[in-house]
């Protein structure tokens, strides 16, 4: 008998114990259950934010909620921006810089990315993850150029051929023959061997068409370039043949992990 009302007692002390405030927990409203962080219900509906960086708002009487990318919560630690939300017409959204144009709106997941409308269409772009890890808190903030009725977002926005395209990194590059327009960018493991000093891509001909890259060989009227700085091409028989080297060996292991590669484990 005594035993029962000890764990009876228990029970009721556990029950009305305080939860942690910062902690997860779960809503309900109208038989929807929603489960996280920060959950707030605006009335009809009840939504919660997936991790602890996420935050949810109440605007223009919508719910919503905003979780940054897993790797610029580790990139930023405490010192992640706060990230903003904003409505237009019944639509809303939230992340870093969003723009509100033809009754819509968008905003970038991550700190230095960028939103820009044209024509009736709104673009936003956040730089990979690769760019994170490399430069970190000071990776250079995205760019927005429109050209006629199209926009683009990235780096070294360029104009070609009637049409305008972005590198999705700095170390990037845009060419254009006068017909077609490309931009290309190193592979996400060369920028982890590399950083910063990352060599600039080469860019020859091959065919009339603009090809970029690292050791760039031509034969005859064809060009080839390898993806990374160590990597070669050889001609063989009137066709150029490139090898790369798997850059992970020599690659930084934070950098690697932040875009979720498993390094190599030395013997």
């Amino acid at each position: 008998m005594l035993a029962s009302l000890v764990s009876v007692m228990t029970l009721a002390l556990l029950s009305a114990a305080p939860s942690d405030p910062k902690g997860p927990t779960c809503r309900a409203i109208d038989g929807q259950v929603a489960c996280g962080y920060q959950c707030k219900s605006d009335g009809q509906r009840v939504r919660c934010a997936q991790t602890p960086q996420g935050s949810c708002q109440v605007i223009d009487g919508q719910a919503i909620c905003f979780d940054p990318p897993a790797y610029i919560v580790r990139i930023y630690g405490d010192a992640l921006p706060t990230p903003e939300c904003k409505a237009i017409d019944g639509q809303v959204a939230c992340g870093y810089q969003c723009a509100t144009q033809f009754g819509k709106v968008k905003c970038a997941r991550t700190p230095a990315g960028i939103c820009a409308g044209r024509n009736d269409e709104l673009v936003c772009f956040d730089p990979p993850p690769e760019v994170y890890a490399v430069y970190g808190r000071e990776t250079p903030r995205s760019e927005c150029r429109g050209y006629g009725t199209d926009v683009a977002c990235g780096y070294k926005c360029t104009l070609g051929a009637g049409k305008v395209a972005c590198t999705k990194t700095p170390q990037g590059i845009c060419k254009s023959d006068g017909m077609r327009l490309a931009c290309y960018d190193p592979p996400a493991q060369a920028f982890c061997a590399w950083g910063k000093t990352l060599p600039p891509l080469q860019c020859q001909l091959s065919d009339g068409q603009a090809v970029c890259g690292y050791g760039c060989t031509k034969a005859y009227s064809k060009v080839a370039c390898a993806s990374t700085p160590k990597g070669m091409c050889k001609v063989f028989d009137t066709e150029v043949h490139c090898f790369d080297p798997p850059s992970t060996q020599d690659a930084d292991p934070a950098c690697l992990s932040v875009l979720g590669l498993a390094t190599l484990e030395t013997p």
